[in-house]
């Protein structure tokens, strides 16, 4: 896991240098200095949120979330937006029952290797993350908004869809 994380830290501590060109439509008073602290923190947050989810560590999960979080579900079953704490445990408890009833063992349930992940700080405070997830069934895209609450980075929104792949 050590590995894992430095990868990310390490591979996302080189963006921010690269990004500190782009804009929002108004001027990024964030630092070159500071972009790239954010995007450290955020890579480790992510691990944590990640490792938590494949190992259906529900508590280390849901500290992950902002209690404004908003989330985008892959699953035609869960089509609407799912809002705050009690719209991500209603959902979330199903998704980590149902990997459980389909796990052979304990933890890690499964894996979450991430590629092609972008880390890119929008404003300070704000980041935005993108990648993939991929298996011989879908690939399966991501993007989460982490906040900077408190000392903390939180997920403030997740999007997720699923695109088949073809055989």
């Amino acid at each position: 896991m050590r590995v894992a994380v430095l990868a990310i830290i390490l591979g996302s501590a080189t963006l921010p240098a690269r990004l500190g060109a782009q804009t929002t439509g108004r001027q990024n008073v964030q630092s070159p200095q500071r972009a790239r602290d954010d995007s450290v923190a955020v890579a480790v947050a992510l691990r944590r949120f990640l490792t938590a989810f494949e190992n259906l560590d529900w508590r280390s999960f849901r500290a992950a979330f902002s209690d404004s979080a908003t989330i985008f579900h892959p699953v035609p079953e869960m089509a609407e937006r799912v809002e705050g704490p009690g719209g991500i445990d209603s959902t979330f408890q199903k998704v980590f029952a149902d990997i459980r009833t389909h796990s052979t063992g304990g933890p890690p349930y499964h894996r979450l290797s991430p590629t092609d992940l972008r880390i890119q700080p929008l404003s300070p405070g704000i980041v935005l993350v993108t990648f993939q997830l991929r298996n011989s069934e879908r690939l399966a895209r991501r993007t989460i908004v982490f906040r900077k609450e408190g000392s903390d980075w939180r997920i403030l929104h997740l999007h997720a869809s699923n695109i088949p792949v073809k055989p």
